[in-house]
């Protein structure tokens, strides 16, 4: 009688073992081997921030031979005006100002601010020039004096107040047929140089004529 031949349940197991392994082996390969999810497009991503990078240290380096070249052509002055220091732009007559009446001859005393487009005091350099004139019975204008006051002498005229930062200025006026009483008015046009400022700058004002001081009664 023949027998039939049946496989073994162990060998059916070991086969199923195998090739279970096999395909486990096969995916993690796979898996280790192939691109990740979006891999791709942030390796392509990376690679456009390189080249923008690369661009635009190139353009850095081209502007800042520009400018090299622009700073060559400019004063120290201009460059340091066109980076935005603050520079004056007009004169403001402080507290103070008059024309002081006086038995040894009348003075003018100036007070004066120069300041930026926020109202804050500015050094100035000067020189600077300055002239008086007030009018007679007949309206007619009469020179009381001119002055020309240097870089120095303006530079120690600085002075710090209770009012604030200002130029003080003490002008002996001409001897002058006009009789100077209090009350009336003196016109003083001022006119200042300073380097940073594209021209002079200049002012006209009036201030008031004041009596002589009273005198102090000895202790």
């Amino acid at each position: 009688m023949a027998m039939i031949e049946y496989p073994s349940l162990l060998r059916t197991v070991a086969l199923m073992v195998v090739l279970g392994t096999a395909t486990q082996m096969g995916i993690g390969c796979s898996v280790q081997l192939g691109p990740s999810e979006g891999s791709v497009s942030k390796a392509a991503e990376i690679r456009a921030l390189k080249e923008e990078v690369v661009r635009l240290e190139g353009e850095k380096a081209r502007l800042e031979g520009d400018l090299q070249g622009l700073r060559a052509d400019l004063s120290p002055v201009e460059v340091e005006r066109r980076a935005g220091i603050p520079a004056a732009i007009r004169v403001a007559v402080a507290s103070g100002s008059t024309v002081r009446l006086g038995d040894a001859g009348s003075e003018l005393r100036l007070r004066l601010r120069t300041e930026d487009a926020l109202s804050r005091f500015v050094q100035t350099t000067g020189p600077v020039a300055i002239s008086a004139i007030a009018f007679d019975a007949a309206r007619l204008p009469v020179s009381l004096g001119d002055w020309k006051i240097d870089a120095a002498a303006w530079r120690s005229a600085l002075r710090e107040g209770f009012t604030g930062t200002a130029y003080a200025v003490d002008l002996p006026l001409l001897s002058s047929t006009l009789d100077l009483s209090s009350g009336i008015e003196v016109l003083i046009r001022v006119e200042i140089k300073d380097p940073r400022a594209a021209e002079p700058l200049t002012s006209e004002f009036s201030i008031p004529v004041t009596g002589p001081l009273p005198e102090r009664n000895p202790v």
